[in-house]
């Protein structure tokens, strides 16, 4: 038999993980940090919105996760 999930603990570790991806847009979106890629010979390529595209997507389904746990699991 599968052991119980703490779904409270689960919750705090989702919001841990959304707070971070927030810490690592906040100097994308503001223009303090950016990123690049480059192949080899090739010219440096600003790969900085889709990195901030790509990480929202993460956040909302992480938001969604943590919605549907709060809604669903804790407290039943």
């Amino acid at each position: 038999m599968a052991a119980a999930i703490d779904w409270a603990a689960y919750a705090k570790g989702v919001e841990a993980d959304i707070a971070r991806i927030k810490e690592y847009l906040t100097p994308l979106e503001s223009g303090v940090m950016k990123l690049g890629s480059q192949e080899v010979g090739g010219q440096w390529k600003d790969v900085t919105q889709e990195a901030i595209d790509r990480e929202w997507r993460v956040l909302k389904t992480y938001e969604a996760i943590l919605a549907d746990v709060r809604a669903n699991r804790i407290g039943k």
